[in-house]
């Protein structure tokens, strides 16, 4: 009998152990995906582009970006992120249905060491992401352009959803790049 309750108690505390683990995996995917607003309101004029910056100044190694086009303000950031030795990834719209300061902004990114541009005419989101956090809304890589915008803000830090993340910007990606 007591071989018998030492052997329920070891079997217990297998079980709160195994219950703690699936409470910790399920505590961490609480917060991985973040809905928030911004846009034109005085309180959330600024957030998407504090994520987006604050998503910058993180990444290390390999940024991806989709966007249908690039601002100024962006643009210096990128080449800057590429001089500090960040491998860049551009997916935008082609450079003729662009309007005329998006134009030269794209061949500055074009011609700059470490930032590779794909053209994909079909490019109409937001989407900028690196290994551990990625953003996602409507609208485009353009500074003032996400201030008078009203939009929503997805924010990303699930393994799992980066993961799918990354295959969908691949698709995007030309068959030789994939």
């Amino acid at each position: 009998m007591s071989d018998r309750i030492i052997e329920l108690r070891l079997e217990n505390r297998r079980l709160k152990e195994q219950v703690q683990n699936l409470e910790n995996k399920v505590l961490s995917l609480v917060g991985a995906i973040n809905i928030q607003t911004s846009g034109v309101f005085a309180n959330t004029k600024h957030v998407l582009n504090d994520l987006i910056l604050e998503l910058l100044r993180q990444t290390e190694g390999r940024l991806n970006v989709v966007s249908p086009k690039i601002g100024k303000f962006y643009a210096t950031e990128l080449k800057n992120l590429a001089t500090k030795g960040v491998e860049i990834f551009i997916i935008t719209n082609d450079r003729g249905g662009m309007p005329g300061e998006h134009r030269l902004i794209y061949d500055e990114i074009k011609a700059t060491n470490g930032i590779k541009v794909v053209n994909n005419p079909n490019v109409r989101y937001l989407l900028v992401f690196n290994a551990t956090n990625a953003i996602y809304a409507g609208g485009s890589l353009d500074k003032d352009e996400l201030e008078r915008s009203i939009l929503i803000a997805t924010t990303v830090e699930s393994k799992s959803k980066l993961k799918k993340i990354n295959e969908i910007f691949s698709l995007m990606l030309p068959s030789f790049m994939r």
